[in-house]
């Protein structure tokens, strides 16, 4: 589908029949989580407890929908933190953390990647793992190291585990702590993590690399050892990665190491890396030695020898997926520059760790998606003052071409949860009504001045009106109040692909000019001398993905899901970025 087919405005019946489908899905979720001990004792769902009075189960579809969207108040995550306090105790009593936000005990602990914040979040996830033990997934594991390997997953598999135990500290369950890419990657392959170990020396369908890849925590190692496996084969079709960035990440670190791999190929080892001890023997026996291979990669050439390089060494590689929106767009014009004509970049989706919002509506534009049918999402009109009840719009009363927040209630146990990110309505699907939308960036994540605010929208803006021959050569940016000499301004830290500067001396002109076009209130500023020319400082190459692995080793657990804010958080970081400049335009 193309943009083009969407609708403007629902007909009637598409309109009923979407309100229908949600009321139906929003009253199955409230009645299995309304005794719950949030449902029954958070403050924000007063007005709705006493508007049920307890009889949720014999009431119509519409009538408790009604109910909830009437009475049901806004959320936060500050609203579920007091709850999850029992997750911290030492040991964790299931006493302490049953019937939470959904019956029973969770699966699994979603950790955030911390990005805006600073501060990570964790979101219990409930009945994953019965579904993922009563599928028929170990005849997927295959250990056949000469087998066709035509796709490769770059992803991390790695969790911890914490133990539950009963009030005579007897063993009652083990639930798992993973970023959410991890967990939805072990869902959709029925990857239970009790049976890691039983893979560790096979390959997942007709992946490129080993399963013991999955669990390396350094970034560079984990970058190098999947490209290991995916150069090695020539058959590949399709690779999958959760931002994009980390393909771009891959082969630029393969660019570096590129002699060392093609060498590993031919002699069929496995180079040393930090951080890789655990699952090197696993990782030995997965390789074999290719010659051949090898001196067909020799004469291609490292990735930076010419365009399209991804043609040449994989010639039936037709995509690569990944979140190609929002702050990963930078990627995207290198990412195009390494795959050539024949191999198109594809939209993973849009999603968080509190949930999974919308699928691509056409995985060609990667930044466009349908609303998924397995979590109520709602909208907060980000044109008022008002964020109440009545601000908030259900997906059939939606307008094309405005903005909202996204709101999410999820089977997990979230109610009305504001998530912070504000979408643009594209349109609705003509085949069944359901909204199309755009992400447009996080709603509170802005860079601050006395008397006005940059958001993350207009940053990104401000760095993509760099004309397409300059940003070709920008690899990851982010951004941070500079006063280093008064009046402040803002100050972005770039990493380039390569060392020319010279196209890129216009960049602070470029791009204070589409702030002035943006945000009026930069024009205002300047007038005033309280605003100057944003700044420019190139960092060394390498610096994005070392800041990847300082959060991992900060104690983030989400190295498939690293992310590098628009806007830096910590006063920390904008010191480390400092202390990585090599030039300042």
């Amino acid at each position: 589908m193309h943009t083009s087919d969407l609708l403007l405005s629902n007909p009637p019946s598409l309109s009923e029949q979407l309100k229908r489908r949600t009321d139906e899905l929003q009253s199955r979720i409230v009645r299995v989580n309304y005794n719950t001990r949030f449902a029954q004792t958070a403050p924000e769902l007063t007005e709705f407890r006493r508007a049920t009075a307890g009889f949720v189960d014999g009431m119509d579809d519409d009538l408790l929908s009604e109910l909830f969207r009437k009475t049901v108040h806004l959320t936060t995550y500050d609203s579920y933190a007091p709850f999850l306090a029992g997750f911290s105790e030492k040991p964790c009593k299931a006493s302490a953390i049953v019937d939470l936000f959904s019956p029973g005990l969770p699966d699994f602990l979603a950790e955030s990647s911390s990005t805006s914040s600073g501060i990570a979040k964790i979101f219990p996830k409930y009945n994953y793992l019965s579904k993922i033990r009563s599928s028929d997934a170990g005849s997927w594991a295959v250990s056949d190291t000469l087998r066709r390997r035509t796709a490769a997953r770059i992803c991390y598999l790695g969790c911890d585990q914490m133990n539950v135990e009963d009030e005579s500290n007897g063993p009652v369950k083990t639930i798992y702590l993973a970023c959410s890419a991890v967990i939805g990657i072990r869902i959709s392959l029925n990857l239970d993590p009790e049976k890691d170990g039983e893979k560790m020396a096979t390959f997942i369908l007709d992946h490129a690399a080993p399963y013991a890849a999955a669990f390396i925590k350094k970034w560079r190692s984990f970058l190098l050892i999947h490209a290991l496996f995916a150069v090695g084969s020539r058959s590949l079709e399709t690779m999958s990665v959760t931002f994009i960035s980390t393909f771009v990440d891959m082969i630029r670190h393969l660019d570096m190491e590129f002699d060392v791999v093609v060498d590993c190929i031919a002699n069929g080892t496995i180079p040393d890396l930090d951080g890789i001890a655990k699952v090197r023997h696993y990782l030995q026996l997965c390789i074999s030695a290719d010659p051949d291979r090898a001196a067909e990669l020799r004469r291609i050439g490292r990735p930076s020898s010419r365009p399209g390089w991804c043609g040449h060494v994989w010639p039936n590689l037709r995509s690569v997926t990944g979140v190609a929106s929002g702050s990963f767009a930078s990627s995207v014009p290198l990412a195009q520059w390494f795959l050539g004509p024949n191999a198109a970049l594809h939209s993973l989706g849009y999603a968080s760790t509190e949930s999974l919002i919308a699928p691509p509506y056409n995985p060609l534009e990667l930044n466009q998606f349908k609303l998924i049918n397995s979590t109520i999402v709602e909208f907060l009109d980000i044109n008022t003052e008002n964020d109440s009840v009545d601000s908030v719009a259900q997906p059939w009363e939606v307008e094309p071409g405005r903005r909202y927040e996204v709101m999410l209630t999820t089977q997990d146990g979230l109610w009305r949860y504001r998530l912070g990110d504000v979408v643009e309505v594209s349109g609705f699907d003509p085949t069944d009504g359901v909204p199309v939308i755009q992400f447009v960036g996080r709603r509170n994540v802005a860079i601050r001045f006395p008397d006005f605010m940059v958001s993350e929208k207009e940053l990104m803006a401000a760095m993509s009106s760099v004309p397409p021959n300059m940003l070709a050569k920008v690899v990851y940016w982010t951004a941070t109040i500079d006063d280093r000499r008064l009046p402040a301004t803002i100050g972005f830290f770039v990493e380039l692909d390569d060392d020319q500067v010279s196209d890129l001396a216009l960049a602070p002109e470029r791009v204070l000019d589409e702030l002035i076009r943006s945000n009026g209130n930069i024009a205002w500023a300047l007038e005033r001398d309280m605003f100057r020319k944003p700044t420019v400082r190139l960092v060394r190459s390498g610096t994005f993905s070392d800041f990847r692995q300082l959060k991992l080793d900060e104690g983030s657990n989400n190295l498939g899901q690293v992310k590098v804010p628009v806007v830096l958080p910590k006063a920390a970081y904008v010191t480390w970025f400092s202390n990585q400049v090599v030039q300042e335009l």
